[in-house]
């Protein structure tokens, strides 16, 4: 057998284990899930799932990085324009992925689940990377204040986003995305500036 036969089969191999692993996570939540499940869905052995992955929550891991990161190509110029794409993007990548309904039982686990939720805080962390390169290049150019608590910003549009798509179970569409970069670009720059006019004695 030759070598590029041998890494075919073996990439069809690790395609169908993590398939497997999607579709019982989709059915049954973590707590369902199995090495043994997942070999015979996928028609695999425990020992070449081991191979690959050491633990249940590396598999679980390898499944959710399947999921495409939106990515802007580059800054527009303007944080309001980026986010707005950047929303989009991942409306899109989101609309159609059993990991939809995947996520919120992983989140729920991890309160129980050291192990889970360790593994889960980098791929909490390389979603929000665009996101936080997005706020810091508003920043530099004086969009934003120095001050500004990136982090906090981006806690606060995770957290907008998960209750609309997880508790509400509703698409982030293109009124909601507008309305939500709205609010939040206002709420950044601060209550506009008024002007005191001197009131004028009578008597």
């Amino acid at each position: 057998m030759s070598q590029k036969t041998t890494r075919a089969r073996g990439a069809a191999t690790e395609q169908a284990i993590l398939q497997a692993t999607l579709e019982l996570l989709h059915e049954g939540g973590y707590s369902a899930l199995t090495i043994d499940r997942v070999a015979a869905r996928a028609r695999a052995s425990k020992t070449t799932i081991y191979r690959r992955w050491k633990t249940k929550e590396h598999l679980v891991l390898a499944v959710l990085q399947l999921l495409p990161m939106p990515m802007p190509e580059r800054s527009s110029g303007s944080l309001q324009t980026d986010l707005i794409e950047l929303f989009r993007q991942f409306a899109r990548i989101m609309a159609d992925s059993p990991l939809r309904g995947v996520l919120p039982m992983l989140v729920a686990e991890c309160a129980n689940n050291p192990a889970l939720s360790h593994l889960l805080v980098p791929v909490n962390e390389r979603r929000r990377a665009p996101l936080r390169k997005l706020v810091e290049l508003a920043i530099e150019r004086g969009e934003l204040a120095t001050h500004t608590d990136v982090e906090l910003l981006l806690d606060v549009i995770q957290g907008a986003i998960a209750i609309r798509m997880y508790f509400l179970l509703d698409k982030l569409d293109e009124r909601w995305i507008r309305g939500l970069v709205q609010l939040l670009m206002e709420g950044l720059r601060g209550p506009p500036q008024t002007r005191v006019k001197a009131r004028k004695r009578t008597g």
